[in-house]
């Protein structure tokens, strides 16, 4: 009886530990808007990791924390929609690296910075609005897309 007890706890504690650990490192991701277009559309889930800024790679599509306004819970005045706590956008230059499309060659990303671009260059907010992102606004490492959008209109507006 000891032996049967012990063969079903163990796979159930192993289970409760994998779970706890992919609860911490993993995010799910709901992408709202098209400056990821095509690459991720509107509505689409993301399974994202997370892991320290030191890891992030030229070409990763990553999430970005957004400062604060007001609060994490905070409401679109103007839609009801819960604004979004994270923007998705894919690494184009790690620190030390020239800055995309800088006329100058003594535009360097600094020490613990990113920058970033949307793939939709044309509608895409990113860091040739704000300039780099410092390594502690990066949430975490886009892996891939687990279910596909239902498109403009999405009603979860979540990011993060």
């Amino acid at each position: 009886m000891y032996v049967a007890v012990g063969s079903v706890a163990g796979p159930a504690a192993l289970g409760c530990a994998v779970a706890f650990l992919l609860r911490r490192r993993c995010a799910l991701l709901d992408v709202s808007g098209s400056s990821m277009a095509p690459t991720y559309r509107d509505g689409d889930r993301l399974l994202a990791l997370k892991v320290p800024a030191r890891l992030v790679r030229r070409g990763a599509v990553v999430a970005i924390r957004m400062r604060p306004a007001g609060g994490a819970d905070r409401e679109d005045a103007t839609s009801g929609d819960p604004l979004p706590t994270a923007m998705i956008k894919r690494v184009a230059a790690l620190p030390g690296d020239r800055m995309p499309g800088s006329p100058s060659s003594t535009d360097v990303v600094p020490a613990r910075h990113v920058y970033v671009l949307g793939d939709n260059h044309g509608v895409s907010y990113d860091s040739r609005h704000t300039g780099p992102v410092p390594f502690d606004r990066l949430a975490a490492v886009v892996l891939g897309r687990i279910r596909h959008g239902a498109g403009p209109g999405s009603a979860d507006r979540r990011v993060l």
